[in-house]
Formats: C-alpha cells, sequence, structure tokens
C-alpha cells in the first residue's frame, strides 16, 4: 500500500464508520423483558481476601498489564485525546441514551475528554447475528478492525466474545495524527507530506515526544449472550472497553475485581461484578492523568502506584502491616 493510501487512512476512517449504520443489521432481539432503562449500576466495593502491601502491589502491576494492550508503535498505552463520542446502534433511543450517556458520564470523572455534540467515534452496534456483521466489516471496512495486516482480516474479525471490540489507534507528535498502518512508514516516500512533520524525541528515557491515541472503536454485543444483564452492567462493561484497550483483561479472573470479568468463563459468578470495580475506576484514573507521551513501561508503573495509594486503605488487610502514607 502506498504512502498516501496510509496517510489517508487518518481522514478516512470518520467518515466510513459512518458507513457502518447502512450494513445490513439483523433486527436486535430484545434484551430481558424486566430491564429498563432507568437501570443504574449498584455501589460494589471490594470484599473477599484482603492484601497485604506486596500482594496488593503484585495485584495492581497484573490488572495494569491486563487492562493494558501496548500500541503496535510506541509500546504506549492508547487513551482518548479528541471527545469520547459514542453511538448505539440497533436498540431502542431510549435504551441508546441510557448507554451512550452512562459511558460519557464515566469518561467525565475519570479525565477522559467529552463534549455535547462532537463527532461519533464509537460505534456499539447490537446483534443477534454478530458475525454476519464484522464479515461485512473486514469485507468493506477491513481498517476498521484496527491495526493488522491483510492475512490476519480473517482471523481479526472473528467474534469470540459476548461484547468485543476493535480499536483504531494513531500516533500524535503535537503537530500531526496519523493512523497506525503496518504499511506506513513515515518518510517512505519523497512526496510524503509528513515526512519533515511526524517526529519525536528518540534519545529519552521518559518521553519520546509521542504519544498513542484512539481513532476509532467498533463494538459489537451479541444480543444472544447478555441476556438477563441490567443495562447498567452494560453501561459499565462498555465504558471500560471504550475508555482503555484491554489486553487480557476480558479472559481473566484478577485477584482484583474488575467489570470485565462479567462475561469471562475463567471467574467464577460469585466471584463478577457487575459494575466498574474500584480498581477499575482507579486504572481509567491513572490511565487519563497520566503523561500521554511517556514511555509505555512508565505509563504502566505510574497508573499501578496510582492503583496502589487509592485502593490500599480499603483492601489491605488488619495484619498488613502499616500502609506507606499517601
Amino acid at each position: 500500500m502506498g504512502m498516501a493510501g496510509g496517510w489517508a487512512r487518518a481522514h478516512r476512517v470518520g467518515m466510513a464508520a459512518a458507513l457502518l449504520l447502512f450494513l445490513s443489521l439483523p433486527t436486535l432481539s430484545l434484551l430481558a423483558a424486566a430491564q429498563t432503562a432507568a437501570d443504574s449500576p449498584p455501589t460494589v466495593t471490594i470484599t473477599g481476601n484482603r492484601f497485604t502491601v506486596e500482594t496488593l502491589t503484585q495485584a495492581t502491576e497484573g490488572f495494569v498489564q491486563d487492562h493494558g494492550h501496548p500500541s503496535p508503535r510506541l509500546n504506549q498505552l492508547t487513551r482518548w485525546e479528541r471527545p469520547v463520542c459514542p453511538e448505539a446502534i440497533n436498540v431502542p433511543a431510549d435504551v441508546a441514551a441510557f448507554l451512550t450517556t452512562r459511558i460519557k458520564t464515566v469518561a467525565g470523572q475519570v479525565g477522559a475528554p467529552t463534549r455535547d455534540g462532537c463527532k461519533r467515534d464509537i460505534e456499539i452496534i447490537f446483534s443477534d447475528t454478530p458475525q454476519a456483521v464484522m464479515d461485512a466489516v473486514a469485507d468493506k471496512r477491513s481498517f476498521l478492525l484496527g491495526y493488522h495486516f491483510v492475512n490476519q482480516t480473517k482471523a481479526l474479525s472473528k467474534v469470540t466474545q459476548a461484547i468485543q471490540a476493535w480499536y483504531v489507534t494513531a500516533v500524535r507528535d503535537g503537530a500531526v495524527t496519523v493512523v497506525d498502518d503496518p504499511y506506513y512508514a513515515s518518510g517512505m516516500h519523497s512526496d510524503d507530506p509528513l515526512k519533515d512533520q511526524f517526529h519525536g524525541n528518540g534519545g529519552s528515557r521518559l518521553s519520546h515526544d509521542m504519544a498513542s491515541v484512539f481513532d476509532n472503536i467498533v463494538v459489537i454485543v451479541d444480543t444472544t449472550k447478555i441476556e438477563g444483564e441490567t443495562f447498567g452492567s452494560l453501561a459499565d462493561y462498555l465504558a471500560m472497553l471504550v475508555l482503555a484497550q484491554p489486553a487480557s483483561a476480558v479472559d481473566q479472573c484478577n485477584p482484583l475485581p474488575s467489570i470485565l470479568s462479567l462475561f469471562s468463563d475463567a471467574c467464577p459468578s460469585a466471584q463478577r461484578v457487575r459494575s466498574l470495580s474500584p480498581a477499575d475506576r482507579a486504572y481509567l484514573e491513572g490511565l487519563y492523568s497520566v503523561a500521554p507521551d511517556a514511555t509505555g513501561s512508565l505509563q504502566r508503573a505510574t497508573i499501578a502506584t496510582h492503583m496502589l495509594d487509592s485502593l490500599k486503605t480499603s483492601t489491605l488487610a488488619a495484619d498488613g502491616g502499616t500502609p506507606a502514607a499517601k
């Protein structure tokens, strides 16, 4: 693929994502009849085994690793730089409004950018035949699957989870933003308009003056697998999924509870939480307060430290020693 194709992709994603509305989507199977858009997530506190300083430190470090997927170009944690603007597709208007309002509320609470009337950059598609939807995306708009090579398209577009997300990420250097594309390298052509602009500080161990940011996220919700869950739980699950880019958290049962265990077979039902947990909130707060251009290792260490400070008062065992001062 030529440079022009890779560079133009940064400008096509928003418009192309809108075309998802015109894909042939199956009729939504209603969720549980007892659910209403007024459902709200309950307050959750961490219960069960108490932690020592050492085990809590290990748990927070593991939580960060499971919840933060490294960006393909910079090995950083990706976050939103422009306003979070979700749209729920193929659900009644009141349900869509509840879900998107909840996501934007959580975004504002943890420090992610929000704004009324912004351009949609998150498509949440409800379907009872989700694979058919993603097959159409792979066939017609494969760049919405995110960073990948052509021979990975089929495997990448496979729906394996009740709620699954595909992330289009980009690199920002303060002057320009370029969507991550395995076929693009700055300056690979003499007429590259970004040749003299897209750069960073390669000599620093703390920062390279570049940041990984979200450009677009497509989420598929398999309505055959979410029956019985409240809209409040679904909204919080979606919020965690679109504000961060979880690595393996959806397949794990972490020592620290996470909303992302809601549909995980690895986690016993009794250990699953149905709203954002204190650890989830602490992680998101850390993600959106850490320096965006810091190296990935420094970002992860800083977020883990924030989580430890945030959680140790409520989770340390009585015999775990005196917590370090905040």
